[in-house]
């Protein structure tokens, strides 16, 4: 795997991303100011526990979040995003909304340094039903929000209006 390690956490634990497989990483590479907020992050945290999730507000506008609440009158699908295996549900004709929220998952590695597994602009989310983190919030929470549909890669064979949740 390869590992690009951005800094040190606040009780010494390494933190690394892989930038070119992780989802993480495909966000970064979206995005690139966000490494160094996730540095500025993490060199303040002290990591413990096997995955920890972090909701930091950076006090200023970082981006925008593409994560929006539905209604009845939007037209929403389903659609698994690029290298997932669990649908999302998008919504179209909607807009992102500026951010000063970063969210950042870090999973703890077999030598107790922490991988950033994930990041994004905004709050933090339930995961998707469906994934294997799935929680007893997912499934009401991602009935009533959904995806910006421009914002990511999907794989378009996948795409239903069904709901497969």
């Amino acid at each position: 795997m390869y590992r690009y390690l951005i800094t040190e956490s606040a009780n010494g634990r390494e933190v690394y991303i892989n930038l070119i497989s992780s989802s993480a990483g495909l966000t970064i590479k979206r995005q690139p100011h966000l490494l160094q907020l996730v540095k500025e992050i993490s060199t303040k945290k002290k990591l413990s526990g096997p995955k920890v999730m972090v909701e930091q507000d950076m006090g200023r506008i970082i981006g925008n979040s593409d994560v929006v609440k539905t209604d009845d009158k939007d037209t929403i699908f389903y659609a698994q995003p690029h290298k997932k295996d669990v649908f999302s549900r998008y919504v179209k004709n909607r807009s992102v909304r500026p951010s000063t929220k970063l969210t950042i998952v870090f999973v703890k590695d077999d030598e107790d340094n922490y991988e950033v597994t994930e990041t994004w602009v905004g709050a933090s989310i339930p995961p998707f039903p469906g994934s294997e983190d799935e929680n007893g919030e997912s499934k009401a929470y991602w009935e009533t929000h959904a995806l910006v549909v421009d914002t990511q890669v999907i794989q378009p064979k996948t795409i239903t209006k069904t709901s497969p949740y």
